[in-house]
C-alpha cells in the first residue's frame, strides 16, 4: 500500500470509532419516560399502548399508553396490572 492509502484508512478508522459510542439525535437518542405511574388505568380507555425495549438510547423498558381522549402516559412495566395487559397482549399476537 502507499503512504496515501494508509493515511485515508487511519482516518476512516479514527471516524468509524469517534462516532461508535455518539448516542441517536431525536426521540430515540434518550428515553422517553422521565416519569411512570404505577396507577391502574381501566382497559377500555386505552386505545394503544407503545412497547420501546431498553437498548442503547435507554436502560429501561418503556411502555406509553395512549387514551382514547388523546393523552398519554409512561407507566411502569413493573406494575401488577401492566404485567397482565402484556401478556394478554403477547397472547392476542400469538393467536393472530
Amino acid at each position: 500500500m502507499n503512504r496515501a492509502t494508509t493515511i485515508m484508512i487511519v482516518i476512516l478508522f479514527l471516524c468509524a470509532f469517534t462516532t461508535q459510542g455518539i448516542p441517536i439525535s431525536g426521540s430515540q437518542g434518550r428515553c422517553q419516560c422521565l416519569q411512570t405511574t404505577s396507577n391502574p388505568i381501566n382497559p377500555r380507555h386505552i386505545m394503544s399502548l407503545k412497547y420501546i425495549p431498553k437498548g442503547s438510547h435507554c436502560e429501561t423498558l418503556e411502555i406509553i399508553v395512549t387514551m382514547k381522549n388523546g393523552n398519554r402516559f409512561c407507566v411502569s412495566p413493573d406494575a401488577g396490572w401492566m404485567k397482565i395487559i402484556i401478556k394478554a397482549t403477547k397472547g392476542a399476537r400469538l393467536h393472530n
